[in-house]
């Protein structure tokens, strides 16, 4: 057996031969729209769509797809992702352009049929315990031509038997992929072992296992390695790890660990520089509060509010989220020194 070709101190053939059947799924700009309510420059997404597409990335998922209020809200067009502001960027680029839809945000009336509409995959985000009615949504998303995706989000929030009910009517649906969506960025790669295998024993073997995570405890690139070691196939990543809060697994990260002849991280690192100015401005990333959140188990939008507050510090920031928590087991007992007799 030679020597890695990177680290020569192992032998080559420790990595997994899984990879070869990963799709990657870029969701810069719809994931990290939130952090700039989608005011993203129209040049620098279409900058975006042309380097992901001479990186091989598979799918583009550019946005949301959701009705305009009647008001003006503003936000950015990469909100509503209208077939009109997409059909160029298809167009030019040949790229898969997919969309998510929020369950109770949106409807498969929101969406032309697919032969009128540059969209190719549409993924709608739900709970576990609105997957009834999603998955009406997402039939009648394919009824209309469109591949299609669901994503449950923040499964660490359910219990065993409420993930076992929404595998068992994924299992009896028609949705070909399936997302194991980390949204509190709490699981460690332990967890994202023991629920890839789950949800592959649980779905048919037609159908595909994507991951989704969230960098809240810096884990977002571990727990992608571990979800494709264990057989997920669909994976997603933002360019600089760009998303809500402490933002997702790097694109570059991913790429260059994939090492696949299929890609090329190059076109990615041309756009580095710019979305490096935006993280300056919209401090997204790990920081300690959504280190907190993550390790809570808990939603980061305490987090995100933390981080815009001066007069907070993190540590009052923290007593504050477990003042009324039980302490764990694992916590050490405060030990205080008894106090010295005089002789």
């Amino acid at each position: 057996m030679g020597l890695d070709y990177r680290v020569s101190c192992c032998p080559d053939g420790l990595m997994t031969d899984r990879r070869h059947d990963v799709k990657v799924l870029d969701c810069t700009i719809r994931d990290g729209g939130i952090c700039n309510d989608w005011k993203f420059d129209p040049a620098l997404v279409t900058r975006t769509a042309h380097a992901l597409r001479r990186a091989g990335v598979d799918i583009m998922e550019i946005g949301y797809r959701s009705p305009r209020p009647a008001g003006p809200d503003g936000a950015g067009p990469w909100k509503y992702c209208e077939d009109d502001a997409l059909r160029a960027i298809a167009d030019d680029t040949g790229l898969k352009l997919a969309v998510m839809m929020d369950y109770g945000r949106a409807t498969a009336a929101d969406l032309a049929p697919r032969a009128r509409s540059p969209i190719s995959m549409v993924r709608v985000a739900c709970y576990g315990r609105d997957i009834v009615p999603a998955l009406d949504m997402l039939h009648a998303i394919q009824d209309k031509g469109y591949d299609v995706m669901c994503n449950v989000m923040a499964v660490s929030d359910n219990t065993p038997q409420e993930v076992d009910h929404f595998l068992g009517k994924l299992h009896d649906s028609t949705v070909p992929n399936v997302a194991l969506v980390d949204s509190y960025g709490a699981l460690y790669p332990h967890h994202v072992r023991y629920l890839i295998r789950k949800y592959k024993n649980w779905l048919r073997q037609d159908q595909r296992l994507g991951i989704h995570v969230h960098n809240n405890q810096e884990t977002a690139f571990a727990n992608t390695i571990a979800a494709v070691e264990e057989g997920a196939t669909l994976i997603d990543a933002t360019i600089l790890g760009m998303g809500r809060g402490a933002g997702n697994c790097p694109l570059e990260l991913l790429l260059m660990w994939l090492d696949s002849p299929r890609y090329d991280v190059e076109p990615i690192l041309g756009l580095v520089d710019d979305f490096a100015k935006l993280k300056e401005e919209l401090r997204w990333g790990y920081h300690v509060p959504y280190g907190i959140t993550g390790w809570l188990n808990a939603h980061p939008k305490a987090a995100i509010a933390q981080m815009g507050d001066p007069d907070t510090t993190v540590a009052e920031f923290y007593r504050d989220l477990v003042a009324h928590r039980p302490r764990s087991l694992h916590h050490r007992p405060v030990l205080v020194p008894e106090p010295r007799v005089a002789k």
